[in-house]
């Protein structure tokens, strides 16, 4: 079975557009999605096939959690606001440990 890539931010746009072509190349994305998510947003993961895990990016363990097994973490994320998600998730795949992290 090959590694998950995990994707901070896939119910937005870039995120969206990252999983679709994770799809094309027959890897496997893992979502990370808060746990408020709109089903609307879910439904769209869903259908290219998408892992998703909802978790709460304020609790380091759990993030550590989702990113357990993954190849490389990758961040869709963009605006100021998210800078502490951002922040956390590199923090997580380095204490689960997954080799690498990549921002947008």
């Amino acid at each position: 079975m090959k590694q998950p890539i995990v994707v901070v931010g896939a119910t937005g746009d870039l995120g969206l557009r990252i999983v679709s072509s994770l799809k094309g190349h027959e890897a496997q994305a893992r979502c990370l999605v808060r746990k408020n998510t709109s089903p609307k947003k879910l439904l769209r993961l869903k259908k290219v096939s998408a892992e998703i895990v909802e978790v709460d990016f304020n609790e380091e363990v759990e993030l550590a959690r989702a990113c357990e097994g993954a190849s490389v973490v990758v961040s869709g994320l963009s605006g100021l606001r998210s800078l502490s998600t951002i922040g956390a998730c590199p923090a997580a795949s380095i204490a689960s440990p997954t080799p690498e992290a990549i921002k947008s």
